[in-house]
This record gives C-alpha cells, structure tokens and sequence, in this order.
C-alpha cells in the first residue's frame, strides 16, 4: 500500500478537514499523492506545529497547534517510525 493511501485511512475526519482546510487537499485526493507529495505535506503540516508551538511559548499550546501535532504524530509513528526488526538488527 502507498503512503498515500495509509495516510488517508490513518487519518481521522477532523484531521482531514484540517488537511483540507489548511491546504486544499481533498480526503479523496489525498489517497492517490504520490510518496513526495505525502512527505512535503508532512513537513508542512510539521512547520505548522513547530509555528504554533513557539508561539505558545510556555503557554497553551492552540488547537491549530495541537491539530498538527496530532497529524504529525500519527503519519511519523506509522511512516517513519522503523520497523521492530530493524531494531533488532542496529542491537547485533
């Protein structure tokens, strides 16, 4: 399976509404983005958390910030997180 297509059905219906209404993006258009395009999105999506966060400062971090957050979260534990067994193999 792409990226892609794991994204979108990662993703929550709130999480697609913020990709939608931050970028345009389409739920059913996200699906068919190539693997660049997913890992760009990421890295904006990952800029709008580090923004939202140095702007909260030691304060409440805002809901854009936390929407982000939980996307750059998601998308990191299931793309980019690696695999046990390359784990096991760093260890020998």
């Amino acid at each position: 399976m792409r990226d892609a297509e794991k994204v979108k059905k990662l993703l929550s219906q709130a999480q697609l509404d913020f990709i939608k209404d931050e970028f345009g993006h389409e739920p059913d258009a996200l699906g068919s983005m190539s693997d660049d395009e997913i890992d760009y999105l990421y890295e904006l999506i990952a800029d709008i958390e580090v923004d939202e966060t140095v702007t909260a400062g030691d304060g409440k971090l805002s809901d854009r910030g936390r929407m982000a957050e939980s996307i750059v979260t998601s998308i990191g534990n299931e793309l980019y997180r690696p695999d046990e067994k390359e784990d096991d193999l760093s260890e020998e």
